[in-house]
């Protein structure tokens, strides 16, 4: 039996102009996990890694933590697939044509009249955004459709699990959006806008956890957060 460990990426830097790089406090919760996962003493034999940076710049501490006490992790295979979903940048895209939306003019009202709310309001306006663009209601030239995504992913999960051998642990890290395709793959999930809502649960450096064996992937845990304290959980 092998077991797979999908890792979410730190901390992004939300409200930056790059929002890809991971913020300080990213920075404290990666370097976190590394050094609960040594305290573990849980060791890899294979570690999988998206091509964006905030996935890559959070396996590379983690990765230092291993180094630092002279455990060996091993150096990651790239796999695009891995990547998260493009929905905020198709809103960023097409945002000035929906300014007339009934539901996205109420939020905005709502956030003049109580801007200390903001965050959850935009929040409430991406995942209202996320619903029509995973229904296909909404299609941006350039970017690549929640159709597409959630095949990227699952072909990057078969990869993985064809090179997997009997009894090694694997380390996966990806984004809250392709963790949660992951997952809903593996529990054969016909619901997509379901799948895509998992991705507000998934906490940042979070795990969670498969079973290989036998020809067969099962979901073992979910949203795992041991390593950091209420202060330094964040979701995005």
């Amino acid at each position: 039996m092998s077991k797979i460990y999908l890792f979410r990426h730190a901390q992004a830097s939300i409200g930056k102009a790059n929002y890809d790089v991971l913020s300080p406090k990213g920075e404290s919760q990666a370097a976190e996990l590394g050094k609960f996962l040594c305290k573990e003493k849980l060791v890899f034999d294979k570690v999988y890694v998206g091509n964006l940076q905030r996935q890559k710049h959070t396996q590379e501490i983690v990765a230092k933590q291993y180094k630092d006490i002279g455990l060996n992790m091993p150096l990651p295979t790239i796999l695009e697939g891995l990547n998260e979903h493009q929905a905020t940048e198709a809103m960023k895209s097409e945002f000035p044509k929906l300014l007339n939306d009934p539901y996205l003019k109420s939020l905005k009202n709502k956030i003049e009249n109580n801007p200390e709310k903001q965050h959850s309001y935009m929040m409430l306006g991406f995942k209202y955004f996320l619903h029509k663009w995973v229904k296909n209601e909404i299609i941006v030239e350039g970017i690549i459709s929640w159709k597409e995504f959630r095949s990227n992913s699952i072909n990057a999960l078969k990869t993985i699990i064809s090179e997997i051998e009997k009894g090694e642990q694997i380390a996966v890290f990806s984004s809250g959006g392709t963790i949660s395709s992951i997952i809903g793959e593996v529990l054969q999930l016909k619901d997509e806008i379901k799948i895509a809502d998992l991705n507000f649960s998934v906490r940042n450096t979070s795990y969670s956890t498969l079973l290989y064996s036998n020809d067969e992937t099962n979901l073992l845990s979910f949203n795992e957060l041991p390593h950091l304290k209420e202060e330094m959980i964040t979701f995005v």
